[in-house]
């Protein structure tokens, strides 16, 4: 009889994103963005520099890297003199 495998179930937590995950955060918004970014959104994501920025991470990685990056939220609000778009109150989501 074959004995099932333990599945690793994941165990997602939030944190702030900080500058040890540059690549990793360039990396994956590649792979989901067909817009490429300039370097100085990133610098300005991991440094925290006018963007609100969340990294989820994985606790219960089979492979040891629990503190790598496998998602991301950034945020930042701008005032309406300040948009390209005119309403009375803008939000721009960047995940």
């Amino acid at each position: 009889m074959v004995k099932p495998k333990a599945i690793d179930c994941p165990s997602i937590c939030y944190r702030p994103i900080e500058p040890s995950d540059l690549e990793v955060l360039e990396q994956i918004h590649g792979n989901l963005f067909p817009i490429r970014y300039e370097a100085e959104f990133f610098q300005n994501v991991v440094n925290g520099r006018d963007i609100v920025s969340w990294a989820a991470v994985d606790h219960n990685r089979p492979d040891g890297r629990t503190d790598e990056l496998i998602g991301f939220v950034t945020a930042r609000t701008v005032l309406e003199k300040d948009s390209e778009v005119r309403i009375s109150y803008s939000l721009y989501i960047y995940i």
